[in-house]
């Protein structure tokens, strides 16, 4: 009985593997760089994180393209000035983080969104929101999280359901400015 080798290589050397690695940072970066040039080094810290978290949770170019629509809050904060929209990116990018972790667990997707809130509520502290705004913000931010987890716990497939559960909640959060 002949075994074979315990990691054969690729038929293509490892190319395709390499490709898709250039692939996913190249998005990556582009993502980061947008961030940066729309929205400022707050929105980029956030950005990081959710890249960092994309990584641990599922390292494929195909997963991390769910993240680019994030940008469109950036844009529309670029377009209008309105930096209460750093809020539904904040909310687009920790159910997108917490989503991708589902798979794992309840309790890594809850690490993996909460970790992404808490820098949001210490990014908003810094800029000296009121304790108020605070407060509405963390309770609104912990309810649309928590509410992501449980449909991707419940509903892992279709697969389309994690292109659908970041923008709906981040709709949400913008929705919650109006909240007085």
């Amino acid at each position: 009985m002949t075994r074979s080798p315990p990691n054969p290589s690729p038929p293509d050397g490892g190319f395709h593997r390499l490709g898709s690695t250039a692939g996913f940072l190249a998005v990556q970066m582009g993502f980061l760089v947008a961030a940066h040039g729309l929205g400022g080094p707050p929105w980029v810290g956030l950005g990081v994180l959710a890249c960092v978290g994309q990584i641990l949770a599922d390292f494929r170019l195909a997963s991390l393209l769910r993240l680019v629509p994030a940008l469109l809050w950036a844009v529309a904060h670029a377009a209008t000035g309105n930096r209460e929209l750093f809020f539904p990116y904040a909310i687009f990018l920790a159910t997108h983080v917490a989503t991708e972790f589902c798979a794992r667990g309840i309790g890594r997707a809850g690490v993996g969104g909460g970790i992404i809130v808490a820098v949001f509520m210490a990014i908003r502290f810094l800029q000296r929101a009121t304790p108020r705004v605070l407060g509405v913000e963390s309770v609104v931010a912990i309810a649309i999280v928590a509410a992501a987890i449980g449909v991707g716990v419940v509903v892992r497939r279709p697969r389309w359901m994690a292109w659908v559960i970041p923008p709906v909640a981040s709709l949400v959060a913008y929705a919650a400015l109006a909240i007085p």
